[in-house]
């Protein structure tokens, strides 16, 4: 694979079953990120060189836990992905599969790989609106979803959000309740259902939707995933919509990734002084589009 089709940021070139398996064998590894990948792979100018470094070349790239990694990296070369995957029944994609969403190449540490379950055809929806909030969140985004997500279905709308408690639940749920399509995007394995009090919604999307994670199945939580799993979030649509968030939270970085890769950002307006809108009226302080109508969302995206 040539260093052009690697870069971060530019589209994926397609890859050898050797590529793939490097892939693989690396992003199975724990410590191992997709950002140290790009990091990786750009430097090297080539995926496959990955199998001709010493343990000492990858102490350079992976620090304090070079050793641990290369020993991983070499047994995982000889494991056999097919079956751990069919045993927990996950399908995945690379960055060369026509269903790969073209979206997240505007990310400089887009995935590799995507796990899902579900209905991968609805990757290629063209109209996708990311919709994110608080966990514990008040009356008002609950309230303004059940008018917003309709409107938003009726005009051809896949919903997208991150499957967490609050805000996430209730725009998956709203969609599925009006008749629509949406995406889970988790920080996890597959094999992990978090909250579990979701266990329902999890089940709804894997039957009728789609979920996708960019960590293979039994990755476990890592606070870490989170964050990384809100570029995704971001970056899979052209816009977003922000119902309620605090100073601090997931939800601001959401916010970040969105506005780094030149998406459309909708805030709900936010009372006075209340903890929960500062984020929101700041961010349409900066420049973040007012939603005080359903036609504002027509008026920016043209429909």
């Amino acid at each position: 694979m040539k260093i052009r089709e690697i870069i971060m940021g530019e589209y994926c070139g397609m890859l050898t079953n050797i590529e793939k398996r490097i892939i693989l064998s690396l992003i199975a590894i724990e410590k191992v990120t997709t950002f140290k990948l790009h990091k990786m792979f750009k430097e090297l100018g080539s995926i496959g060189k990955v199998q001709e470094l010493s343990v000492q070349e990858f102490e350079k790239f992976f620090g304090d836990n070079g050793e641990e990694i290369y020993k991983k990296f070499k047994y995982n070369l000889d494991f056999n992905f097919e079956e751990y995957f069919k045993f927990y029944n996950v399908n995945y994609l690379f960055c060369d599969d026509i269903y790969y969403p073209k979206e997240l190449f505007r990310l400089y540490d887009y995935p590799f790989v995507i796990f899902y379950r579900g209905n991968k055809e609805l990757l290629l929806f063209k109209r996708k609106m990311s919709i994110v909030g608080s966990r514990n969140n008040t009356e008002y985004p609950q309230e303004a979803l059940e008018t917003i997500v309709p409107h938003l279905l009726k005009n051809y709308f896949l919903i997208v959000s991150g499957l967490a408690y609050g805000v996430d639940s209730l725009a998956h749920e709203g969609a599925i309740k009006n008749g629509g399509f949406t995406i889970g995007v988790i920080a996890h394995g597959h094999n992990i259902i978090y909250p579990e009090k979701s266990r329902y919604l999890y089940k709804e999307l894997e039957r009728r939707h789609l979920i996708i994670s960019e960590y293979v199945p039994t990755s476990p939580i890592m606070k870490y995933k989170f964050l990384e799993r809100n570029r995704i979030v971001a970056a899979l649509s052209s816009s977003l919509l922000v119902t309620e968030a605090a100073k601090k939270s997931g939800t601001s970085r959401t916010v970040d990734f969105a506005l780094d890769i030149g998406n459309s950002v909708f805030c709900l307006p936010g009372k006075f002084g209340a903890k929960m809108s500062w984020a929101m009226n700041e961010y349409i302080r900066e420049g973040a589009i007012l939603v005080n109508k359903l036609e504002d969302f027509g008026e920016e995206l043209g429909f």
